[in-house]
């Protein structure tokens, strides 16, 4: 066992210790461990730990040996323990001021490898919701967004399979331990997450989903999130919730406008009315407002390539992409190529190193025109 995350483990579990005293700790004492190991006449002398943190810490011992049980069901069950000095942790979400000391982790997706955006909204949506949700979410991933939502009922729900049928990536950020799934109906379609994503939780196992829990959830939802999205939602509730912890985290906060009549647009009309959020129409106003193709390419600088080693049909899709990364569909429409003629083509640019593919088959140019 790793010392350093079973001693940050044992901190985490104490109550009424949060992450900020945590990190306020381990920053002057130098380690997690070294916390544990601090005499209580030394830990009283830290400036903001006073004699209850210091009374509580005194209980470490008793709370290891939780944590060494914690650690094992994890190993068994294939769950990532991250703490907050891991690479592996969002790094998006280290930046809020009460970022969760440790995260569980479940599922093949690397939280770091793509850009994530929140989709949330009413756990009763009407048609609209469900469809705007339906067209938004896949639209993300297949441009090779993590779409992140919180498994609940009505547009979290919706957001994870659409993106499941497209083929992409979604990760759900629970209010409960890892070891169970709630609600209950979701069981199947949180196992397919874990095959294409992931489920994400702060909490031990055997935390109950106890209705405390879901606005620290939410906080996580918005902090792993360069953005956050509310499709439907009424005036009080999670969404809400959500985005205004986004707008205080410094996120970008969209949503869609509805009918004054009905009571789950109230909300999204609501943040914008009051310039928590944009007002957006369609999924490609938040990437050109986010400027996620343009913040890839400048990550990576293109090499040089010269058109003259191509036939017609390959500098047609070379100059398509060289705008933005697409959708093989969209470049079928842009090119009026078959897919069955454009599939041979993309596949020899991707071995030639000229072009790369992401998930949810969008293509990107790698190399720069001359």
């Amino acid at each position: 066992m790793n010392k350093e995350l079973l001693a940050l483990l044992t901190l985490n579990r104490m109550k009424g210790i949060g992450p900020v005293i945590i990190r306020n700790l381990v920053a002057y004492c130098g380690s997690a461990a070294a916390v544990l190991e601090m005499p209580k006449n030394k830990l009283i002398k830290i400036p903001g730990i006073g004699e209850k943190t210091t009374s509580l810490l005194s209980h470490a011992e008793a709370l290891q040996a939780l944590s060494e049980k914690e650690w094992a069901y994890c190993e068994k069950e294939g769950i990532e323990i991250l703490s907050f000095m891991d690479k592996n942790y969002p790094e998006y979400l280290k930046s809020i001021y009460d970022a969760p000391v440790v995260l569980f982790k479940k599922g093949k997706v690397r939280l770091n490898d793509y850009p994530g955006i929140a989709i949330v909204g009413t756990r009763k949506p009407t048609e609209y919701g469900i469809e705007h949700a339906t067209f938004f979410a896949p639209y993300f991933s297949e441009r090779g967004i993590n779409v992140i939502s919180g498994l609940a009922y009505g547009i979290d729900i919706t957001a994870h399979k659409s993106v499941l049928q497209a083929g992409g990536i979604t990760t759900g950020v629970v209010g409960h331990g890892l070891d169970i799934v709630y609600p209950g109906p979701h069981t199947e379609k949180a196992r397919q997450m874990l095959e294409r994503g992931g489920l994400v939780s702060e909490f031990f196992s055997g935390t109950k989903p106890d209705f405390n829990n879901f606005p620290a959830r939410n906080r996580i939802i918005a902090g792993m999130s360069k953005a956050v999205i509310v499709i439907e939602g009424a005036e009080t509730g999670g969404a809400l919730i959500t985005a205004h912890f986004a707008f205080e985290q410094n996120r970008e906060v969209y949503a869609l406008p509805g009918n004054i009549d009905r009571p789950y647009s109230k909300g999204c009309n609501k943040l914008i009315r009051d310039n928590v959020a944009k007002l957006i129409t369609h999924p490609q106003e938040v990437l050109d407002d986010l400027g996620i193709y343009k913040e890839a390419a400048s990550a990576n600088p293109p090499l040089t390539l010269s058109l003259g080693l191509w036939n017609d049909d390959e500098i047609k899709v070379i100059h398509v992409l060289d705008k933005r990364p697409l959708h093989i569909d969209e470049i079928v429409s842009l090119t009026n190529i078959s897919i069955s003629e454009l599939n041979v083509i993309l596949l020899n640019l991707e071995f030639s190193g000229i072009v790369a593919q992401a998930p949810g088959k969008v293509f990107k140019l790698i190399q720069k025109l001359t």
